[in-house]
């Protein structure tokens, strides 16, 4: 159902799919203000996304969908499940695998283009795109702390472990890793994605702090 509404974006925006989404949703669940899933709808694909939807009489399926969605991702994230042990992964993000049928299914229904010579993103680019795609938008509700805090620096030493999923070879991903690995470390893009959902979780932890919370209120 996602697709037909992904069918109808305009060629020059960025495609949206289900790993897009699903980061923006937990970057909402996981941050300092009460949300809503449909947010994540409206800045994703305009406030007239629905109207596919009721064109093909499936609205209503695709907000059961969307709001089970969201209490999954609310599940995963209780402080209290994460706070019994920080060492174990709670979320299971909705990652894209893009072998030959995937992209080819993806091409067939207009959604997504890919050139002979080019290659897919990497497991979870979209799906920290997304994430991160929505801290962008709230910026006001995260980056409330004084710059040279200790909280500030907190909140940016974790979403920089986020973003390095994301950031392409070259000197700053590779300042990040010597900073944040051991030399002997064999860092590969499926160890960033598994730390940076760890930072998530963390993040959910951090927003849910007193001394966090009485300096939003």
């Amino acid at each position: 159902m996602l697709r037909l509404v992904a069918q109808r974006v305009e060629p020059d925006d960025d495609v949206v799919l289900i790993d897009t989404l699903d980061g923006y949703l937990t970057a909402l669940a996981c941050g300092p203000v009460h949300a809503d899933p449909l947010q994540a709808m409206d800045a994703l694909f305009g406030e007239d996304w629905a109207v596919v939807l009721d064109e093909q009489d499936a609205t209503e399926r695709f907000m059961e969908a969307l709001h089970q969605r969201w209490t999954e991702i609310g599940d995963a994230l209780a402080p209290e499940l994460l706070e019994r042990d920080r060492e174990q992964m709670q979320l299971m993000p909705l990652i894209t695998v893009f072998d030959e049928a995937a992209k080819a299914e993806l091409v067939s229904q207009g959604v997504m283009l890919f050139e002979e010579s080019g290659m897919p993103p990497e497991e979870g680019v979209l799906w920290v795109q997304g994430f991160l795609r929505a801290v962008h938008d709230l910026e006001q509700d995260w980056r409330r702390f004084a710059p040279e805090s200790s909280l500030c620096h907190e909140l940016d030493s974790m979403l920089l472990g986020i973003t390095a999923v994301v950031m392409p070879p070259g000197e700053e991903l590779d300042r990040y890793l010597d900073q944040a690995y051991e030399p002997d470390d064999a860092v590969d893009s499926s160890i960033l994605l598994d730390d940076a959902l760890f930072c998530v979780q963390d993040l959910k932890l951090f927003w849910q702090r007193p001394e966090t919370r009485q300096l939003l209120s």
